[in-house]
């Protein structure tokens, strides 16, 4: 019993640990590096359009008519997404960081704009894998966009 009392006094420890780590994780410099989105890191915690690494790869967003029109559609569709902040917008780039519901992990989501296309770039900020989690909300996002 003591022998149990103390592994679950260590579990919380590491997941409270986890927690303090996942919310002061800094902002890394993210942006369009001439014309753009920065690769991706060498470990399975993301997925790009403009990603080299075929296991990372995904196909961009397309769209037809205005940019504008494009930009704020998709500014809709992610701003009722759960666990969302807006870091940085312009008239070509979205930046908006999700944090994961228990732990507030956090996962940067890139978007830039091209004529008929929306690249972007999401990948975890901690860690060495995301478990697919953002292969599965960059699907997603591309199913509401294209609605």
């Amino acid at each position: 019993m003591k022998a149990l009392l103390v592994l679950a006094g260590i579990v919380l420890l590491f997941v409270l640990m986890g927690m303090v780590w996942a919310k002061t994780a800094s902002q890394p410099e993210l942006g369009i590096h001439d014309g753009k989105l920065l690769p991706l890191p060498k470990k399975p915690n993301g997925v790009a359009t403009q990603s080299g690494n075929t296991e990372q790869h995904m196909e961009p967003i397309p769209y037809s008519g205005d940019r504008e029109a494009a930009r704020q559609k998709l500014l809709q569709i992610l701003n009722q997404l759960p666990h969302t902040t807006l870091i940085k917008e312009d008239s070509e780039y979205i930046w908006i960081e999700f944090r994961s519901p228990f732990f507030g992990f956090p996962d940067d989501v890139e978007f830039s704009f091209e004529d008929s296309l929306i690249h972007f770039r999401a990948a975890a900020r901690l860690g060495h894998s995301d478990m697919g989690v953002n292969y599965k909300r960059m699907e997603n996002i591309k199913t509401l966009f294209q609605q």
